[in-house]
């Protein structure tokens, strides 16, 4: 799978206080209404043709934008909301294949677990999940897909040809329906997909249990999205900039400088 690192300046700090967002972090005002997902994405395409099964398993990419508080994905494929029919192995029974919940790995990724902290907003009411909750603590279920020997699509985490593509939620440490939104739409999209599903959540609630961090205070996300039969998957990793030395000494030197003014204003 092909992804992007999509570098976060933590040095604009107005970048976080963009107007239109509630003080307080919850979910804007109707979120689901004309423009909230319209929204100015940094796309991340995903190789065509890499999918397991038929063009309907096809995934094009995701796409991710912070406004304030929020963090918005989209992510477009062939998949339908609906769901497919199909054989999680060669031969067996006929099962129902849905929409996979949104994957959100703060300072840490699936394919090296055991750092960072798990989240997830739920896309359709798969199970536990439910549509638009954000999860902390977040357990995924992983493609079931991978019962395929061969032309199943790899994570690269063991070169065993098969994945374990977090896909839906099964568990979680604790949730919060304010801090999560979820939307749909079918139709042609922007990059060759018939189907858009997105997310957002507030990205200041999404913190490293370890040590604190969040998106805006040095944490890194990963950012992922298949279907429950892992056929194809969309991944994004968002990683905050290390300033070079020169621009910490400028920076450095700024502060130091405005300190020395006020002080000789005072005297």
């Amino acid at each position: 799978m092909k992804f992007n690192r999509f570098v976060v300046l933590m040095l604009a700090v107005g970048f976080f206080l963009t107007a239109g967002v509630s003080q307080a972090g919850f979910l804007p005002t109707d979120p689901l209404g004309d423009g909230f997902w319209d929204q100015d994405y940094h796309w991340c395409p995903d190789a065509l043709g890499d999918q397991a099964g038929g063009s309907a398993y096809e995934v094009f990419g995701i796409g991710w934008a912070v406004v304030g508080d929020w963090a918005y994905v989209c992510v477009e494929t062939n998949f339908p909301e609906g769901g497919l029919d199909g054989r999680a192995t060669p031969g067996g029974p006929t099962v129902h294949f849905y929409p996979g919940d949104l994957y959100v790995h703060v300072n840490g990724t699936f394919q090296n677990p055991g750092t960072g902290t798990v989240y997830a907003v739920g896309g359709l009411n798969n199970g536990p999940s439910q549509a638009g909750v954000a999860y902390q603590g977040a357990t995924f279920d992983t493609g079931l897909f991978e019962g395929y020997p061969t032309g199943t699509p790899s994570d690269g985490n063991d070169g065993d040809g098969q994945n374990d593509y977090p896909t839906i939620v099964n568990g979680w440490d604790d949730l919060n329906e304010n801090f999560g939104a979820y939307h749909h739409e079918a139709g042609p999209t922007p990059h060759g997909g018939s189907h858009a599903y997105y997310f957002a959540f507030n990205h200041t609630v999404f913190v490293d249990e370890s040590n604190g961090q969040t998106l805006g205070t040095g944490a890194s996300l990963q950012i992922t999205w298949a279907m429950t039969c892992g056929n194809d998957l969309a991944e994004y990793i968002v990683e905050p900039e290390i300033p070079e030395p020169t621009t910490v000494a400028l920076v450095g030197a700024g502060v130091a400088a405005l300190a020395s003014r006020r002080r000789k204003n005072i005297l």
